[in-house]
């Protein structure tokens, strides 16, 4: 082991369906746990599980639009961080 390296462990499962109105809903979990040698106690460790709903809208093969919803739980600390982010994404 080096000294100061920090282990980390996390997962995460992501399902989406593409639908024939060219809208693709998505619903992604993850969890993070950012040192495993420490316990949950202090605020900078907790572990974090983020649950994100989302749609994608496609408006042809190169031009999507993207709508998310992040909601982030920590364990123990809860903060008000929850997100909502648009993103539109055009390839060229």
């Amino acid at each position: 082991m080096v000294l100061g390296s920090i282990n980390r462990a996390g997962y995460w499962v992501q399902a989406m369906y593409m639908t024939p109105w060219n809208l693709q809903p998505i619903v992604k979990y993850e969890m993070f746990d950012p040192n495993t040698d420490e316990g949950n106690s202090s605020s900078r460790n907790t572990i974090k599980k983020i649950t994100t709903f989302g749609i994608n809208y496609f408006f042809n093969d190169w031009t999507r639009l993207q709508l998310n919803y992040l909601y982030k739980a920590e364990e123990k600390f809860e903060e008000a961080n929850d997100e909502f982010i648009v993103q539109l994404q055009v390839k060229f």
